[in-house]
């Protein structure tokens, strides 16, 4: 009695070949594609937030400037008239910066206009903060996708190869 192995015909095994080389190529043109997509997304995310980070830092340091200029201009002009040109130009400099318009330039509300700078420059401080919080967030998320990404490529690869292990194992079954 010969025993015979139940060997799949030929078109089958083809036919498997094909249907996960197809599914690879799906899985690479959609599901990879997708992907990359949100990869790009979270990538002009954080380029924005970098650019927003600068744009504090250049507030900051722009208040920075106008303390600079508030003592020296305290240091100059204690014995001047408070309605002279440069009295009101300091006024017009100052008042957006503090986000309220400087009533009176004495020398004792000097501390009351270093605490609206101080507290200007901690609001970007805080934004500042707040956006690099959140482009490590981004980051962690980037990494997470290109998990998934290094995932279905490998994935992809494996369908392939063994889609085209299956068509050449017709050919390798043809018998001389």
């Amino acid at each position: 009695m010969v025993i015979k192995k139940a060997v799949p015909p030929a078109w089958l095994l083809v036919l498997i070949g094909l249907l996960l080389n197809i599914a690879a190529i799906v899985m690479s043109s959609i599901v990879l594609d997708d992907l990359s997509d949100e990869v790009a997304e979270l990538s002009e995310k954080k380029e924005e937030n970098l650019y927003s980070i600068q744009l504090a830092w250049n507030h900051v340091e722009t208040l920075e400037r106008k303390r600079e200029f508030l003592l020296l201009y305290f240091s100059i002009a204690n014995d001047q008239s408070h309605d002279n040109p440069v009295t009101t130009a300091v006024k017009e400099q100052l008042a957006p910066w503090i986000n309220s318009e400087p009533k009176n330039l004495a020398l004792e509300s000097l501390p009351t206009f270093l605490d609206k700078i101080e507290m200007a420059q901690q609001v970007q401080r805080n934004r500042i903060d707040d956006l690099y919080l959140g482009n490590v967030a981004v980051s962690e998320q980037m990494l997470g996708f290109n998990e998934r990404i290094a995932w279905y490529k490998n994935i992809g690869l494996f369908l392939q190869v063994f889609g085209l292990a299956l068509i050449l194992a017709r050919d390798l079954a043809r018998k001389p």
